[in-house]
């Protein structure tokens, strides 16, 4: 009798599988719905990556700031204030910042004739604290008024923090959309899952009076699904690495610090390459659960 029924489900599987129209335009929707599904989770991953990272090193980072007007004090106190830094054992490294450097950061805002204008610019000191580092920001502060008056320190996190938030605040919308898609991907299914039983209507009255059991039928329909929901989402994949790469080339070629933050890591390549995977496991138990029950009335 099971060999009965396992040739039944055969012929079936050979008679759903002739019709090579395939199961409409549900493997166009897929790679369609693959395609904004991989984008909006490297989207997501790589603001992700960055807000952890931009955290991680504005955590470990601070700018001070010597605001006076005569040249001669300002370098005076810039030389102490370093001086006391550089004595520090929770301080990794202490860079005053060149006039070069102040001209080429002032310059969008204040032109490139600022320089020449005589303009009093605050000395600007980038400090980076040792990664175990617990700093007492009142203590520290105030032991650099002692030597310095008109120095201001000015931890990376207090003006950078809302970049940050905001960076996570994406990514997890990003997420959001990957969730959704899902649900789309999952909703695709089951109407083109309900559309095939439809067509085939007859060939499972047949099955079952072979003796063919639910499980046996339900299988034929779930292999095929899946099949084109893998086919789709490597296609949805294939494209969207596509664009995904000249966007990176396109960050690479702008040298911008803050872009090139938002890199893939490799483990995130991994993460985009297992989508097709997960939709087409989705796509095999959403089949499996409309067919069921569909065949179920049909008894």
């Amino acid at each position: 009798m099971s060999k009965a029924k396992d040739r039944a489900a055969t012929l079936g599987d050979a008679r759903v599988l002739r019709d090579g129209r395939g199961l409409g335009p549900m493997p166009w929707v897929l790679a369609i719905l693959m395609f904004i599904n991989v984008l909006a989770a490297a989207a997501g991953l790589a603001m992700g990556g960055a807000a952890l990272s931009l955290s991680d090193d504005l955590a470990h980072r601070l700018t001070i700031q010597i605001v006076e007007a005569n040249p001669d004090i300002r370098s005076a106190q810039t030389q102490a204030v370093h001086h006391l830094l550089s004595g520090m054992p929770s301080i990794k490294s202490v860079n005053i910042v060149d006039d070069a450097t102040l001209n080429r950061l002032v310059e969008p805002w204040l032109g490139k004739d600022a320089a020449e204008a005589g303009l009093p610019y605050p000395a600007l000191i980038d400090v980076t604290l040792q990664d175990d580092a617990n700093i007492d920001l009142r203590g520290l502060t105030a032991d650099l008024v002692a030597v310095a008056p008109s120095v201001h320190v000015e931890p990376d996190m207090h003006w950078l923090s809302p970049f940050a938030r905001l960076l996570t605040l994406l990514s997890v919308l990003a997420a959001g959309i990957v969730v959704l898609m899902m649900v789309a991907v999952a909703a695709a299914v089951v109407l083109s899952a309900r559309a095939a039983l439809n067509t085939h209507h007859s060939t499972i009255d047949i099955l079952h009076l072979m003796g063919a059991s639910d499980s046996q039928i339900s299988r034929v329909f779930q292999r095929r699904i899946a099949a084109e929901a893998l086919i789709s989402g490597v296609i949805g994949l294939v494209g969207a690495v596509v664009v995904l790469v000249g966007v990176e080339v396109l960050i690479m070629s702008t040298s911008s610090e803050f872009l090139t933050g938002v890199f893939l890591q490799w483990w995130a390549w991994i993460v985009l390459a297992l989508l097709p995977l997960f939709a087409a496991g989705l796509a095999n138990l959403a089949a499996r659960t409309t067919v069921m029950r569909a065949l179920r009335k049909m008894l």
